[in-house]
């Protein structure tokens, strides 16, 4: 999401770069890619099986040309693994130019050579890797934007997701003897159009209205049987991971709330399974924040949104029925503490020099 009046226009480069020790090569389609050693792979978590503890580092909305000294403070607190969960570059290629978007992964695989990250980095996309803002399933270069991820984030040739259209995935790490499930969902691949506002800018509904339109979807059909799969399997802590803001329900960007019957067809498969150990880690925003929502059964569903980690702002309060406390309007990450002792999940929102400005502890069971 950009909102029209912070656009950031994004530097167009004529060259690609070459980085460290790697080379410029060319894929059989014809556009270019980076050759370079690995930076993000191969990705090991079997050591979490001693440990009853982990810290799961998160953020969005990260731009290639402005600086990471975030990373600075995300490398003092010492996470076990840093999700990038969408707008990992800003490549943004409407018309199909894709050796914008080429540029932009050029340019991010340099900073992230040069921030050398001592921790796991996974990765989901949202709509500025995707290839347009706020795009969905109409798309047209989808596709080619998605072997570009593939590529970047060093993702394995017999990875699932280079099989099947949609980046959607399942990580489990065993911490201790118990299971923590991470549930990445792809929000862009099938996600059908939304409804442009009556009043642009106005407070609640400044680009987008909700729509009754109960045929669109945000996951898609094959998604949604995977998810309720997923859902029913066992796991002691449950993370969903979501591109777009799932609870917040004061403005009018882009988020789940403008399909509002897939929102109630989530917390139905929620409710359904009886899922109460989960917490929603979304982006997008350009401010961090915190909600919570009691379902119709009784359950708590948490959210904690962190954006952006470098790009521009969003200077602008929304309303917040479901809301814990303000949002967060500079740079942020979020820091997620599983403890299998305290059967507790401490959630945090830290700001560009490494200090909370926001938390809850979510404690599971009795």
């Amino acid at each position: 999401m950009t909102p029209h009046f912070f656009k950031t226009e994004l530097a167009i480069f004529s060259v690609l770069f070459t980085i460290g020790c790697g080379n410029v090569g060319k894929q059989d389609s014809g556009h270019q890619t980076l050759e370079t050693e690995a930076i993000f792979s191969p990705r090991s978590y079997d050591h979490l099986g001693d440990r009853t503890s982990v810290k799961i580092g998160f953020g969005s909305c990260l731009d290639q040309d402005k600086s990471m000294a975030i990373f600075d403070e995300v490398k003092a607190a010492a996470p076990d693994m840093f999700l990038m969960i969408g707008d990992n570059v800003y490549g943004d290629t409407p018309s199909g130019e894709l050796s914008r978007m080429e540029s932009a992964y050029a340019k991010q695989k340099e900073n992230f050579a040069a921030m050398s990250p001592d921790f796991p980095v996974e990765a989901i996309w949202d709509d500025h890797d995707y290839g347009i803002n706020d795009g969905g399933i109409d798309y047209s270069h989808k596709e080619e934007t998605e072997k570009m991820f593939f590529d970047f984030w060093e993702i394995p040739e017999d990875d699932v997701r280079r099989t099947r259209p949609g980046l959607y995935r399942e990580q489990r790490l065993d911490l201790g003897g118990k299971t923590v499930q991470l549930l990445y969902l792809d929000t862009r691949y099938f996600r059908g159009p939304l409804d442009h506002t009556d009043e642009e800018g106005a407070a609640g509904k400044e680009r987008y209205l909700a729509s009754n339109d109960t045929t669109r979807s945000i996951l898609g059909s094959a998604q949604w049987l995977w998810l309720q799969d997923k859902l029913q399997a066992s796991a002691d802590y449950r993370l969903i991971v979501s591109s777009i803001q799932f609870l917040a329900a004061g403005h009018g960007w882009e988020c789940w709330r403008m399909l509002p019957h897939e929102v109630d067809r989530f917390v139905s498969l929620l409710d359904q399974y009886s899922v109460d150990n989960m917490l929603f880690l979304t982006g997008d925003r350009h401010r961090g924040g915190l909600y919570q929502l009691t379902t119709p059964a009784g359950n708590k569903i948490y959210e904690i949104t962190s954006s952006p980690l470098n790009a521009d702002t969003f200077p602008v309060e929304e309303d917040g029925p479901l809301r814990l406390g303000a949002t967060y309007p500079d740079s942020n990450f979020g820091l997620i503490t599983i403890d299998t002792v305290l059967n507790t999940m401490l959630v945090e929102l830290k700001d560009g020099d490494g200090e909370n400005v926001n938390s809850l502890t979510v404690k599971f069971g009795s």
